[in-house]
């Protein structure tokens, strides 16, 4: 069964180490981003990895480097600055190889956020403009927490 939460309360999910997957491009679920980096004082070494996202990418700030580290598998420039500061990294790969480290398990997966469209009568939701690798991400994914 689902519960509905505040996405404050959904992200309490993150511990330590985790590595969370970020649906990419305007899929990315800003609110959830901001209530993670608002933890930034209570976590440590949480990998961060996306695809390219747009918008903010508060947890990417150098400052929260000993919370937050990017691992992104396209650079966009809201995550760029990350390789020159120490905060974050690039994982080459091509985009269609992506589902694949997600199911072997090479790439481990915690949690995933992802941004749905509200359900129709039967309790389907859309994944919307952003399919990429996600649903790969939330089959394999420990929690899912969509927005």
């Amino acid at each position: 069964m689902y519960k509905s939460v505040t996405a404050q309360e959904a992200v309490k999910v993150i511990k330590n180490n985790d590595r969370i997957y970020i649906q990419a491009a305007a899929a990315a679920p800003q609110i959830l981003i901001n209530a993670m980096s608002q933890r930034h004082e209570e976590l440590r070494n949480v990998e961060v990895s996306h695809l390219h996202i747009e918008g903010e990418a508060p947890y990417a700030n150098p400052i929260y480097k000993d919370s937050f580290h990017v691992n992104s598998y396209f650079i966009g420039k809201n995550v760029r600055h990350t390789l020159k500061a120490g905060n974050g990294s690039y994982t080459p790969v091509f985009l269609s190889e992506l589902p694949l480290l997600f199911k072997k398990n090479i790439v481990p997966l915690d949690v995933v956020f992802i941004q749905v469209s509200p359900p129709d009568k039967h309790g389907y939701c859309s994944l919307g403009v952003s399919v990429e690798a996600t649903l790969a991400a939330i089959d394999n994914a420990k929690h899912v927490i969509p927005i």
